[in-house]
Order: structure tokens, then C-alpha cells, then sequence
């Protein structure tokens, strides 16, 4: 998984250009776009997080 932030469609066509169209080892890749901020910060939770309690 590859998180990018970028500010315009254009800024990511321009960045994904080099490592996704032009290399030949890259058979495919999808791409999720978020139209709205719903997320703050960098971490994903990879596993639920446990009761502490």
C-alpha cells in the first residue's frame, strides 16, 4: 500500500507517471481517490486495536 498526498489530479498523474507507466515491472496498479479529508495522519490500523482495560 502506498499512501500519497498530493494537491491536484494532475500533481499525482505527474508523480505516478515514472514509477507506475514507464516501468515494465509494474503489470497493473488501482488507484482510490478521496474527494474529502476523512482522514488525519499517516498510521493505518492493521489490526483491531485490543480493550487496555
Amino acid at each position: 500500500m502506498l499512501i500519497v498526498a498530493v494537491r491536484t489530479m494532475g500533481a499525482y498523474e505527474a508523480m505516478a507517471r515514472r514509477p507506475f507507466f514507464a516501468n515494465r515491472n509494474v503489470k497493473r496498479f488501482r488507484s482510490f481517490v478521496a474527494m474529502e479529508r476523512v482522514k488525519v495522519g499517516l498510521i493505518i490500523a492493521l489490526e483491531p486495536q485490543r480493550d487496555r482495560s
